[in-house]
């Protein structure tokens, strides 16, 4: 099936060329010239081989322009082909010649009719070749006067303010942890346990995929062939995939065996990108640059999948409003494709991938004036925005980081001036993975750039040499706070460095801890007081007691017990039906405690209030 398809593909791009190769073929016919009729038919089957096998291998974009550009070039190339077969004489045509000048005449004459058509055809070539070039200038033009529609019609919803954005609340429930592991400390730990699996040496690890799985946040990383066409001939598939935990410092990678035969860098008719492209290329959407990635359904099935958007007009510019979604069942091979998001399995997460994300909001925070105020000789730049790039995991330019909010996978990314001497941060866009919807968020307050946190954290640890990764915003007691992760040179994870985003690193507003609780208690101890101040490395434990006195300053509460002389804190933000304990409460729930000061680091159980 894949083969037809592809044939029908080159049908599609070479429609103009096939036409101009028969008519050529019927005039020679006509001429009762059959041998040069076949010895044309022969060339121009060849030319369609290989252009078949152009096609196969380069995967060119079926947009509209492209396919109108290669039209033209097929066309001009098989005119100058059918001009050279009906303009040339036989050798008795040219023998002819030297006879009688009546039959000399009348020889040449048929000759030069015979010439007729040769020179219609040299016309069309020379037409053929004025409109690659009228229709590349009109391709260009259309490109930079679409620029400002493109940009207007991308799906991106804007909220002055940061209120409502969907930023993980980093707290102490171990549902709400934040991202500790990095896509490089992933690949370094699945390269390590690949000694484990049968046939390691003809495998390799180059990707991982965040998706929520069993209501975790985890990454994929799937086997692939790292050899030669010889090599998969002799082992046709690869034997499963990794999974591992992303929130949590101490996990594992953990092989699930599935002999998967439909990959990325498997051969012929097993060729993921080859298949999805057959399947999608006459569909009228465009599928992206970047591989396949490799996602799970609930039972732990393993599937191919891309997106796929449609072009503007006859511009290779995305209309990032129709979006789709192609899946290829890696041990089956079978393949469907949604047009409509709507209709996707509820286990796929990530139907838009983060390069497609990641050029929408491109293309709206910059151009969305305009092509011209973006990019042109005096351009104002009026409104431009662009994502902060290096400091994320995804997208071409990493300026995009999935995070996990309420169940959905968000691709997060930060937007500043255009001019590069700025480290602020003017917005916030997220993108749901799932719809493809982005949203923007502007920032009020002076907030720093992810990769000047980055370059912060690194100067705090300096003497340590780990290097930082992967900053991601997290809502902590309301504060925008960049939560970076550091990393060793062999990319294990050492510590965390809690950063307000509105700080400027100054050494009021930034806390380090070596896990995700001791960082919390730390941070928050910077703007509670001296209490929690003392706290902050203390000792976790375990505080049950009835309440004796309480005392609200703002959005914290102190709680006093009966018989401990502790002076608790808690935060009325994180906790607030805190605020409605009263003496004569029995209380429970976990501290960090240093001598007469105690910090709580979890909800507070009270047996007066509701569960």
């Amino acid at each position: 099936m894949m083969w037809l398809n592809f044939l029908l593909i080159t049908f599609r791009f070479t429609a103009l060329g096939i036409i101009a190769a028969i008519i050529g073929a019927v005039w020679l016919l006509r001429e009762k010239r059959t041998r040069r009729a076949g010895a044309d038919a022969v060339v121009s089957i060849i030319l369609f081989i290989v252009a078949y096998g152009v096609l196969y291998f380069g995967l060119p974009e079926p947009s509209l322009a492209t396919v109108i550009t290669a039209n033209l070039g097929s066309f001009v190339i098989t005119c100058l082909i059918q001009a050279a077969f009906l303009g040339s004489m036989t050798m008795k045509e040219v023998s002819s010649l030297f006879q009688d000048k009546k039959k000399k005449d009348a020889t040449t004459r048929r000759t030069l009719n015979q010439g007729h058509p040769a020179r219609l055809f040299a016309k069309g070539a020379g037409w053929g070749i004025a409109l690659a070039v009228l229709a590349f200038l009109i391709f260009g033009i259309m490109n930079v006067v679409d620029a400002k529609r493109v940009a207007l019609n991308a799906p991106v919803k804007t909220y002055a303010s940061t209120n409502k954005a969907p930023m993980p609340a980093a707290t102490n429930s171990k549902q709400q942890m934040p991202v500790v592991n990095a896509p490089a400390t992933v690949l370094t730990q699945v390269n390590n346990s690949l000694s484990n699996i049968p046939n390691a040496n003809v495998y390799s690890v180059d990707h991982v995929r965040a998706q929520v799985y069993k209501n975790k946040l985890v990454y994929v990383a799937p086997l692939d062939f790292d050899g030669s066409f010889w090599r998969y001939l002799r082992y046709q598939q690869v034997d499963g995939y990794f999974v591992t935990d992303a929130t949590s410092k101490t996990a594992d990678p953990r092989f699930v065996k599935r002999s998967m035969r439909y990959t990325p860098e498997a051969y012929l008719s097993r060729d993921a990108r080859r298949l999805m492209y057959a399947k999608t290329a006459n569909s009228g959407y465009v599928l992206m640059a970047n591989a396949p990635q490799l996602e799970i359904d609930d039972n732990g099935d393993p599937y191919y999948v891309s997106t796929l958007v449609k072009c503007y007009g006859v511009t290779n510019r995305q209309d990032f409003r129709h979006k789709a979604v192609v899946t290829l069942n890696a041990v089956t091979g079978e393949l469907n494709f949604y047009k409509d998001l709507k209709k996707k399995p509820k286990w796929l997460d990530v139907a838009v991938d983060p390069t497609t994300a990641s050029g929408q909001i491109g293309a709206w925070g910059r151009e969305r004036n305009g092509w011209w105020n973006a990019n042109g000789f005096g351009g104002a730049r009026q409104g431009v925005m662009v994502a902060v790039t290096g400091s994320g995991t995804e997208g071409n330019d990493e300026d995009a980081t999935p995070v996990l909010y309420k169940g959905q996978i968000y691709y997060q990314q930060s937007l500043t001036s255009a001019k590069s001497a700025q480290t602020s941060v003017m917005g916030y866009a997220f993108t749901d993975a799932a719809s493809g919807q982005s949203y923007y968020y502007k920032e009020s307050a002076d907030a720093m750039t992810p990769d000047r946190a980055q370059k912060l954290a690194k100067d705090m640890m300096k003497q340590t040499g780990w290097k930082p990764k992967m900053p991601m915003l997290y809502r902590i007691d309301g504060k925008p706070t960049w939560v970076v992760s550091m990393l060793d040179s062999s990319n294990a994870f050492r510590s965390y460095v809690y950063m307000l985003a509105s700080g400027n690193g100054t050494q009021s507003t930034v806390a380090t801890g070596d896990d995700a609780d001791t960082a919390l208690t730390k941070y928050r101890a910077l703007f509670s007081g001296n209490i929690t101040a003392n706290a902050s490395n203390g000792k976790k434990e375990a505080v049950k007691g009835t309440v004796f006195r309480t005392s609200i300053n703002g959005d914290t509460l102190y709680l006093l017990l009966n018989e401990k002389k502790v002076v608790y804190v808690v935060n009325i933000k994180s906790d607030p039906f805190a605020r409605f304990i009263q003496p004569g409460d029995t209380v429970s729930f976990q501290a960090q405690v240093s001598g007469t000061s105690g910090v709580a680091t979890g909800a507070i159980q009270d047996d007066r209030l509701p569960k």
